[in-house]
């Protein structure tokens, strides 16, 4: 189950659906530096999948959410 406080969740964003289920999910950003998304459930949230992987370099270019 991940942690959610800042330390190890420095940033958070919900979003509308990007996994096509009509719930809205939840990108965030880990301590390793990689960014996941969290299916939203109607009861629970989905394990977290890694979408942009911590070595990949990201960290030099701008993302936009939402």
């Amino acid at each position: 189950m991940p942690r959610w406080c800042g330390r190890w969740r420095p940033f958070l964003r919900g979003t509308p659906d990007v996994t096509g289920d009509g719930i809205p999910d939840i990108w965030a950003l880990s301590p390793d530096g990689s960014v996941k998304v969290f299916a939203g459930g109607a009861t629970q949230l989905g394990a977290g999948v890694t979408v942009i992987s911590a070595g990949s370099g990201w960290g030099t270019t701008k993302l936009s959410f939402g």
